[in-house]
């Protein structure tokens, strides 16, 4: 079995919190019924659930392959080939999502940078461990690849709740004046 069972079940669980408390937040929001950019607000929401479920599912893979056997350089390469191929998933069809509303808002710049910045760590982890540039550190750089996820979730998520309830804070605001 893996060493890093316990790492990669809390992982998982983490990313899973995300998904929950993203759900939860959606569900106030939409019970205060206040006005706000539904379409940002929907794109931020299905970013969070999906990366925190891609979160969850990379954490479990090399848990679930770990009882066939498999060699542990393998178990690893073929975790990072799927994480790679659903979070590639995600990226696509969050991009897919977006171009119809594209110049309708204004984009989140720090967001995206941010983002970008730790997809990068991520993407470079995965590929380091399907190359078998890893040096001995595949677990290692494999939950690099998922700490990054768990950020990024946990970034947008940030973002989403502080979008989801800005007209309440400038309500809040404006009473106060």
């Amino acid at each position: 079995m893996l060493e890093n069972t316990d790492t990669l079940l809390a992982m998982a669980e983490i990313a899973a919190a995300f998904a929950g408390f993203a759900a939860l937040v959606s569900v106030i929001r939409r019970a205060a019924n206040q006005p706000a950019d539904a379409v940002h607000d929907l794109l931020r929401l299905r970013l969070v659930i999906s990366s925190s479920v891609a979160g969850v599912a990379a954490a479990l893979i090399p848990v679930g392959l770990a009882g066939y056997g498999l060699s542990t350089d393998l178990i690893w390469r073929i975790s990072a080939v799927l994480f790679l191929i659903v979070d590639n998933g995600i990226i696509y069809s969050f991009t897919q999502s977006y171009k119809p509303v594209r110049g309708t808002f204004p984009p989140d710049r720090l967001a995206v940078v941010v983002v970008s910045g730790m997809e990068v760590l991520e993407q470079l982890s995965l590929v380091a461990v399907c190359l078998g540039l890893t040096f001995g550190n595949a677990p290692a750089l494999y939950v690099t690849a998922l700490i990054a996820n768990v950020c990024q979730a946990g970034f947008i998520f940030v973002r989403f709740v502080g979008s989801a309830f800005s007209h309440e804070f400038d309500a809040t605001l404006d009473e106060s004046d």
